[in-house]
């Protein structure tokens, strides 16, 4: 038979190629112990105990167990509000100068009153450190000026609008002042971190699992669980058989091919829902790299047939773009969509003039950190290789592509699932394009930034950050590829609908 395109991802998407889990129900009634302890199988072990030095939805999920943010958002109907947590209230007249009333009822795990001085600690630690992933995430701030034991003042270096999303999200969970400056340093501190949240450190077992343990004096009330397992389990197979068995009662990321299997257990379901994540091609720009010419990147955007990718892979559960957004964040772009993205004729001549035909090219991915990445990888070095490129895969372990990102040592393109964004700016925050783009400069884009927090009204806001969008993407320093739905597996014994951001709250998961 001969091979194409199609029977490739035919393959890549079916059961063809899955490996066999026997569906094995649930024993009888589990001991009243076991019913109190929770079990979250996610694709990967967390990173780092410390909120401020990481870049991984993955380990804030588990994070924000442990820690408070300041401020909660929360999701209804495709919209994002705020809600009160560590913070009570808040209130500003001019977007600048921010007053926050804190709770004061509430203690740190080793029985300390929470107070403004650790609100102010976490953020000025964070800018403080440039070592530190989320260093730029406070990156508005300029003063945090205590006005009482519960209560703040944030004062920003112009106008920000979006100053409270700067309080939710990686790098914003809030640590303790005292205990962190008792601490011989940082890495005797997150051997045993202490935070405000519903469930006290336990332990991490690298590389397996976090356990947590039940906070009695939790601020929030009494906590529905005895303790929290967050296992990591990067083998796709192996995590969906957890769930089968009984072994997790949440599953993260379970592919299209093994919904079927899931459904039909008798003791498991499916929850799939729209979330804050968009698949991306980061490619290179910088001399020394084929893909410095702008031809080739082009010619990679356009060899790319996303509708077929979507269909084959992801069985549907996503939608083909080559945006960065996707509609439920304030800001996207609608022109950015897939409608006449495929031109492969075109990718082979521009190859052509550049010179690039045979050259080659490395993708880098993770496998089983989000849904079918690997697939979607393996399909675009097909792509690749079919407009005339030498093009192969290289599939990294998810910390070893952190660190790689980290020390600027990824091949010429990465396929990463940017997510934890809940507004567009997100685009325009210029610590975090060094991280994902160190070697890509644009003056209009860099003017941009610095007028977006001054926008006069909510529409010029957004008219900035759709022609944000539209020039990093005219560039082709990232290419949108598709927004892919969560798809979880979840124990008939538990209720939890899954989240927007992606976050599993302990205390938002409940017995059914």
């Amino acid at each position: 038979m001969t091979t194409t395109r199609r029977n490739v991802l035919r393959l890549l998407g079916s059961s063809a190629l899955a490996p066999v889990v026997l569906s094995v129900p649930f024993a009888g009634a589990a001991l009243a112990q076991a019913q109190q302890v929770l079990t979250i199988a996610q694709s990967n072990d967390i990173l780092s105990l410390d909120p401020a030095n990481h870049g991984n939805n993955s380990t804030e999920s588990a994070l924000i167990n442990i820690y408070d943010y300041l401020v909660r958002k929360e999701f209804t109907d495709g919209q994002m509000h705020f809600e009160p947590n560590l913070a009570l209230s808040w209130e500003t007249e001019d977007q600048i100068r921010w007053t926050f009333d804190l709770r004061d009822d509430v203690k740190w795990h080793d029985g300390t009153p929470f107070t403004a001085e650790d609100v102010k600690f976490t953020v000025e630690r964070t800018q403080g450190d440039s070592s530190l992933r989320n260093t730029s995430k406070f990156h508005t701030i300029a003063e945090v000026n205590v006005l009482g034991p519960h209560r703040l003042e944030v004062v920003t270096d112009g106008r920000d609008p979006l100053l409270l999303h700067a309080f939710v999200g990686n790098g914003s969970l809030i640590i303790p002042k005292h205990a962190f400056e008792a601490a011989a340093d940082a890495e005797a501190f997150f051997a045993s971190p202490i935070g405000t949240g519903a469930y006290r450190f336990g332990r991490w077992q690298r590389g397996d699992r976090l356990i947590l343990e039940r906070n009695d004096d939790w601020w929030g009330g009494a906590p529905h669980w005895n303790q929290v397992v967050i296992r990591g389990i990067p083998e796709t197979s192996t995590r969906v058989a957890e769930l089968l068995t009984g072994g997790a009662d949440i599953a993260t990321n379970i592919p299209p091919e093994d919904i079927e299997r899931v459904t039909g257990n008798g003791a498991t379901d499916i929850a799939s829902f729209n979330i804050a994540r968009n698949f991306a091609l980061h490619v290179r720009n910088e001399e020394g790299f084929v893909t410095h010419d702008p031809r080739v990147r082009e010619a990679i955007d356009l060899a790319i047939n996303r509708e077929e990718i979507t269909q084959y892979i992801l069985a549907g559960y996503g939608t083909p773009t080559r945006g960065l957004y996707p509609p439920e964040i304030p800001g996207y772009n609608p022109d950015l969509s897939a409608d006449g993205a495929y031109d492969p004729d075109r990718a082979i001549e521009l190859i052509e003039e550049a010179g690039a035909e045979g050259a080659e090219i490395v993708v880098n991915t993770p496998s089983g950190r989000w849904v079918k990445d690997r697939e979607v990888a393996e399909a675009v070095v097909g792509y690749l290789q079919d407009i005339g490129l030498n093009a192969r895969i290289e599939v990294l372990d998810w910390s070893v592509l952190n660190d790689r990102l980290q020390s600027d040592s990824l091949a010429e393109i990465y396929l990463w699932g940017m997510g934890s964004y809940i507004d567009a700016s997100h685009l325009l925050n210029l610590g975090l394009l060094e991280r994902f783009n160190p070697h890509w400069t644009d003056a209009e884009f860099e003017k941009l930034s610095g007028e977006v927090g001054d926008a006069a009204t909510e529409e010029d806001r957004v008219a900035i950050l759709r022609r944000a969008q539209q020039i990093i993407t005219d560039a082709r320093v990232r290419i949108g590829i598709l927004y892919p739905k969560g798809i979880y597996g979840v124990s008939d014994r538990v209720v939890f609908p899954g989240r927007f951001d992606e976050m599993i709250p302990a205390e938002q998961v409940r017995l059914a």
